[in-house]
């Protein structure tokens, strides 16, 4: 099957799956406290995800040299390079998706206490933008004679990239006519909660590159994501905790571990798993970055589910269609190679 059309079959799937993670999100985050709620959904998902390791058919799951992988980051010839002070691992990409991944989705959830979760919503589609111009960077920095680059995307489909948010936004927005909440601190803690998701997101997998350095074929490469994905939410475990205890203490509205909340915890960990491997495959079965515009279609079935299990109404019916064909739109053609 030609490469571009796996990626998109894979972006297709990780749309599919990880467009029903923000509803569990909304029913699972009961508490005052987001890093209490974070600290529980790591463990969750690192348990949901060590499956993956035996269904991922790769022969080279040498765990010790990929753990050791952990300790690299790319120099300024565009090769890994060992970690041998405390410069360098602040560079490295397993540094800051350990940090990412303790901020990330509580910050999501904080800032939605703070500003109209609408708002916050749209800010978080901008993820999606930062980690495809972090793996271009990262595609041209390593590319040379000997190897390719990994992952690359044109002018053109960059401004098909922009008018998919625009659509996704617009997709966001109609769920209402107005704002209700906004103000500047809730702003900020959004965008360092967006900047943060894409730290966590492409930090697996560029992680993932380094551990698989020079090559690998993509279920090699996913099994590296895979991997750095539960060392990077392990290690931002006690960062969780930290927070919860520093900026939330205990009250009667701390977070409480009921059955059905593990139902839910469960649920999450499971989709997030599957989702994430489907985008790591549309990642890495083909370089061309342009399939990823395809992933702004989620809120698009986030606002079917949100609209059909949690009560919200569509306030805004043309935003929603306007929305949905701009992503359409920005999707129609060939994405090809030829960028």
């Amino acid at each position: 099957m030609n490469p571009t059309i796996k990626g998109v079959l894979w972006a297709v799937a990780a749309v599919a799956i990880g467009s029903w993670l923000p509803l569990f999100y909304l029913f699972s985050h009961i508490s005052d406290d987001p890093f209490a709620w974070r600290s529980w959904l790591l463990v969750f998902q690192v348990v949901t995800l060590l499956p993956a390791f035996f269904l991922i058919p790769t022969d080279n799951k040498r765990w010790a040299d990929k753990a050791r992988g952990l300790l690299y980051y790319w120099n300024r010839d565009g090769e890994p390079a060992r970690i041998s002070n405390l410069w360098d691992m602040v560079r490295s990409p397993a540094f800051w998706m350990v940090v990412s991944f303790a901020l990330d989705l509580a910050f999501w959830v904080w800032a939605a206490t703070l500003i109209d979760p609408l708002v916050v919503t749209i800010i978080f589609q901008l993820v999606l933008i930062g980690m495809v111009w972090m793996a271009a960077r990262l595609g041209k920095k390593i590319a040379d004679e000997d190897h390719p680059a990994p992952h690359f995307i044109g002018a053109k489909h960059w401004t098909l990239m922009v008018f998919s948010f625009i659509g996704a936004a617009l997709v966001i927005w109609s769920e209402t006519g107005e704002v209700s909440t906004l103000n500047w601190a809730g702003i900020v803690v959004a965008l360092v909660g967006a900047i943060t998701a894409t730290g966590s997101l492409w930090g697996t997998v560029s992680t993932g590159r380094i551990m698989g350095w020079p090559g690998g074929g993509a279920n090699d490469l996913v099994w590296n994501a895979t991997f750095s994905a539960v060392a990077g939410r392990v290690f931002a475990l006690p960062l969780t905790i930290l927070g919860s205890i520093l900026f939330f203490p205990p009250s009667e509205d701390s977070f409480r571990l009921t059955w059905n909340m593990v139902g839910l915890l469960s649920l999450i960990g499971v989709f997030n798993a599957a989702g994430a491997m489907s985008h790591r495959y549309s990642l890495f079965v083909t370089p061309s970055l342009s399939i990823q515009r395809i992933m702004f279609f989620s809120p698009v079935l986030q606002m079917v589910w949100l609209w059909r299990f949690a009560d919200v109404a569509i306030a805004n019916p043309p935003a929603l269609l306007m929305g949905t064909a701009i992503v359409l739109l920005a999707n129609l053609g060939w994405q090809g190679k030829a960028l």
